[in-house]
């Protein structure tokens, strides 16, 4: 069993978007390398659409009055975002939005004018931030590493764009992601089985039998899970002895407006600190790209 600390990284889409959708649907199956096309066309095949959420789609292109007809379609469904200006249009959409239009334009006037649009008008993910407007639309990928949890709290959001580890790709040995009220300590497992705790360079004995109790607990839930794997029970039934701060990877995917909703939600001193931890991390990286949360 390993320790490690919470973290989030911003995956940035690129001009490679099939890349970035299939480097976020293969954190669901515990991967990190694949072949790209096939990862793709197997989530196509398979109509697992959702993961196509994490494709930011962005427009900038002439108003007409016959899109506006078309848009107003679409003005409850919250997976398209929409704006004029300038005589501009502006939209923020996802890949998976795009798949519903494209699988109902036969049947559909408003889906096909809106699609052929979007196809046309679509600009980089860099045209787009780098316009004012655009810049103020813009969608962010955050891969966060939590625990199970705390991925629980970010995960009741509506719409949701997630795509997380399955617990089926939890092996034996395991990972607790480190909780708040461990944070500054040093954890050591000595030579007797035990998990002895410093801080700033003593040992600490008034957390001490706490800590012990904590990943001794911890400790024999994984004991249990590899020896029920061993034993002949599938993954997907033996995670059931996990523990809840047991490691896992979740990928989100939502607008400036979105993440500052969330980050409110999550940075507020009612939420779980855990939750709070993430949450400033990803605060912290939106700052560093010029957003104001005052």
């Amino acid at each position: 069993m390993k320790i490690i600390e919470p973290y989030i990284e911003h995956w940035k889409q690129g001009d490679d978007v099939k890349a970035h959708v299939a480097k976020c649907a293969r954190v669901c199956y515990g991967k990190e390398t694949g072949n790209d096309d096939v990862t793709i066309n197997t989530l196509l095949k398979k109509h697992h659409w959702s993961m196509f959420r994490h494709e930011s789609v962005y427009v900038i292109g002439e108003f007409t009055s016959r899109l506006v007809i078309a848009l107003e379609r679409y003005s409850n469904n919250p997976y398209i975002n929409w704006t004029f200006h300038n005589n501009k249009l502006y939209i923020a959409t996802n890949g998976n939005f795009c798949l519903d239009l494209k699988e109902c334009q036969e049947v559909n006037a408003h889906a096909q004018i809106l699609l052929t649009y979007i196809n046309y008008y679509r600009v980089s993910e860099d045209t787009f931030f780098n316009d004012e407007i655009g810049y103020n639309m813009m969608r962010y990928t955050f891969c966060v590493v939590t625990q199970i949890s705390t991925s629980r709290e970010l995960n009741r959001v509506s719409p949701n764009n997630i795509a997380e580890q399955s617990t089926r790709y939890v092996y034996e040995n395991g990972n607790i992601c480190k909780p708040y009220w461990l944070e500054g300590y040093n954890i050591v497992h000595n030579i007797y089985g035990k998990y002895i705790v410093y801080k700033d360079g003593k040992e600490d004995n008034d957390i001490n039998h706490k800590v012990f109790t904590y990943f001794q607990s911890c400790k024999n839930s994984f004991d249990n899970y590899r020896f029920l794997v061993n034993a002949g029970l599938h993954r997907q039934d033996a995670r059931g002895v996990l523990p809840i701060d047991t490691a896992t990877k979740c990928i989100y995917t939502y607008s400036i407006n979105e993440w500052k909703h969330i980050i409110k939600l999550r940075s507020d001193s009612a939420a779980h600190p855990n939750a709070q931890i993430i949450s400033n991390m990803i605060k912290k990286e939106l700052e560093s790209l010029g957003y104001d949360f005052n």
